[in-house]
């Protein structure tokens, strides 16, 4: 039998609950797949782990990697929301999004891409803005990357851009992760940085978590959340690849927020499917991390 035992931690979480950790485990068992929690109650203090220091793909979870170095160069005045991207045949990319489907040229704003690659996932929104964050791909990804180094994020990193064949590196961490790797308990990190303020300033903490609450993907961590009867509002972005889901995001009730980072990985269905394993996983571990943290 496992336990999550009280501990005493440094900084970020000041104290957390023993909690038996035997729910997720029989989750991993029923879905056969590799699952890691971590969550935080901001306001009791409360935290939950399972498998929080393991690796996992981040698969589009690490979107949020780029809209925050987005964040932090508006801030450094480098660039602006009001500045504007031209999207053409050859910068379509596949995948989640709508952008593929409508037609080219056309301009848009950087901040409504940026919007898009957050409540819609859109893959091509993702790399017109990714494109505008340094003048060459590897300098793209030392700055995303440096940023969440600076956020005290030192295991997560992003590894490519989505559908970037021709950039993907030939290293380990590439190959198995895919665009981007990370930690249930460093992406939590990020989310109570977030929730407080911390992350570039308290106004654009402020602004990305509204982005965040008009996600449109909610098979996983909304699926089971009483969100009406509760009177909840969640601000989250989710990722998914064929071996792997995804979400991660902050749970705002009137009485309490909850940071949650719910993580999968080693899914045997590739199915695409709303009722994919993987999405039913995350789904009811972010149930569990809620009737567990929640203040009643």
């Amino acid at each position: 039998m496992r336990w999550l035992f009280l501990v005493l931690a440094t900084g970020l979480l000041p104290w957390a609950l023993a909690f038996q950790t035997e729910p997720f485990g029989r989750i991993e068992h029923r879905y056969e797949l590799t699952l890691g929690v971590a969550a935080h109650n901001l306001t009791t203090g409360a935290s939950v782990f399972y498998r929080a220091d393991t690796l996992f793909p981040t698969a589009s979870v690490i979107k949020l990697a780029v809209l925050v170095e987005l964040y932090r160069q508006y801030e450094q005045g480098y660039l602006s929301p009001q500045d504007t991207v031209v999207l053409t045949a050859g910068r379509i990319y596949p995948g989640s999004g709508v952008l593929q489907h409508l037609s080219v040229p056309r301009v848009l704003s950087l901040q409504d891409a940026a919007v898009l690659m957050i409540i819609l996932s859109d893959n091509t929104a993702t790399n017109l803005v990714f494109d505008r964050l340094g003048p060459h791909h590897d300098a793209r990804l030392d700055s995303v990357n440096a940023t969440l180094r600076s956020l005290g994020l030192q295991r997560t990193r992003m590894l490519n851009k989505p559908f970037g064949f021709s950039t993907r590196k030939n290293t380990p961490e590439a190959r198995r992760y895919g665009i981007g790797m990370g930690t249930p308990r460093e992406l939590m990190q990020l989310m109570i940085a977030m929730a407080r303020g911390r992350v570039v300033s308290a106004e654009a903490s402020r602004e990305m978590i509204e982005i965040l609450k008009r996600q449109q993907w909610t098979e996983m961590a909304p699926r089971l959340l009483p969100v009406e009867g509760d009177s909840l509002q969640l601000a989250h972005k989710t990722g998914a690849i064929s071996t792997a889901r995804c979400d991660v995001g902050l749970i705002f009730s009137p009485r309490d927020t909850i940071a949650f980072a719910v993580m999968t990985d080693h899914i045997k269905d590739p199915c695409w499917s709303v009722d994919q394993v993987g999405n039913l996983a995350v789904a009811e571990a972010v149930r569990e991390v809620y009737e567990r943290l929640h203040v009643r």
